[in-house]
């Protein structure tokens, strides 16, 4: 696994990010002349200055046109560098826990001295292989940064272009209305029917979501969505109670918009796959009725579920004695936010969105 790992960084092609340190350092050379220049400004013929500035400049023109494919080259493997980068830092992050695992149910006797430094073996052998992946997927993002004059550029430059929906054309309406609001890529939309109480379900809400994986698998088969599609689902005029830095509830006809999001394994009893969450409420347990099912010790059969609201997606415990918890902390009711961790028996998962 380690090899392929390795070879796996190995295949991101860097010829583009060292032409661009070469164009880089020439834009550095006539930025600190630029600088100079305008110190000596008062010293010589504005003529003269205005001369030397714009022969810096038009040099300066011409080393961006150069290095603009160049940076969409650079662009495209910085995307798959981000991708191994973040896979390899939650493979290190997991078997680091895993190692404190193994040394808690040591101390509590679970394991005698001879299966303890067999495992403890096994886990280092394995956290050396990633912790070498991890510090490589580093080294080689800092090549990149040095390519770019900021990281800020660099992540712009890496950003994808985000495609546009066709245009659907409206049903014809009997009189004028309100005009349908504009909602950014990558977000859901709930909205409220004003016309009356009664819950009405949008043809465009796809079905539930379908996860596959060995250890945390979905009871009833469910087509898989993009996490950037677009949702619209109404929202009654109820007041919600107060969560953890919930927002205030949203006037009646107004449209909220919910980041789309996910939960990322982060170990084995997790599954593979990551569990792109959608406008229904998602059930966690060992029940297999569960929309997320999970096995192992301390998983009760209805043992959590995720709700989504106007605040965000929020993790509820449902009262099993083994406990939910959140960043390590146990929790009955909790609002999520990006990059936070749930652990549901030993399976582990990353909220992220976007």
């Amino acid at each position: 696994m380690s090899n392929d790992r390795i070879a796996a960084l190995q295949a991101i092609d860097v010829s583009a990010v060292e032409s661009l340190k070469t164009l880089k350092s020439e834009q550095d050379v006539l930025s600190e002349r630029l600088q100079q220049l305008e110190e000596k400004r008062s010293a010589v013929a504005e003529a003269v200055y205005l001369r030397v500035r714009g022969d810096y400049e038009s040099r300066n023109r011409e080393i961006e046109q150069k290095a603009a494919p160049l940076k969409q080259e650079a662009r495209a493997q910085f995307i798959e560098l981000s991708g191994l980068l973040e896979r390899y830092t939650g493979d290190h992050e997991s078997i680091t826990l895993d190692r404190q695992e193994i040394d808690l149910r040591h101390q509590l006797g679970e394991f005698d001295e001879g299966e303890f430094k067999r495992r403890i073996a096994e886990l280092e052998t394995e956290l050396a292989a990633r912790a070498e992946a991890l510090k490589r997927a580093q080294e080689l993002k800092a090549r990149f940064l040095d390519a770019f004059h900021s990281e800020a550029e660099l992540h712009l430059a890496a950003s994808p272009p985000v495609a546009s929906a066709p245009a659907t054309p409206a049903p014809a309406a009997a009189g004028p209305g309100p005009s349908a609001p504009t909602v950014p890529g990558g977000f859901r939309t709930m909205e409220t029917d004003l016309a009356s109480d009664r819950t009405q379900v949008f043809a465009a809400i796809p079905p539930p979501l379908q996860v596959a994986a060995p250890a945390a698998t979905v009871a009833a088969a469910k087509p898989v969505r993009p996490p950037s599609e677009t949702q619209m689902m109404p929202v009654l005029d109820i007041p919600l109670p107060a969560r953890n830095g919930a927002a205030p509830a949203a006037a009646s006809g107004a449209t909220v918009v919910v980041r789309a999001a996910r939960l990322v394994p982060q170990n084995p009893e997790a599954g593979k796959n990551s569990i792109v969450l959608s406008l229904n409420t998602i059930s966690i347990g060992a029940d297999s009725g569960s929309d997320v099912r999970v096995g192992g010790p301390g998983v009760d059969p209805k043992h959590a579920q995720l709700t989504v609201s106007m605040a965000g997606y929020t993790v509820v415990d449902m009262g099993s004695p083994h406990g939910t918890r959140v960043n390590a902390e146990r929790i009955r009711e909790r609002l999520l936010r990006d990059q936070d961790v749930i652990q549901i028996g030993a399976a582990r998962w990353v909220f992220r969105e976007g």
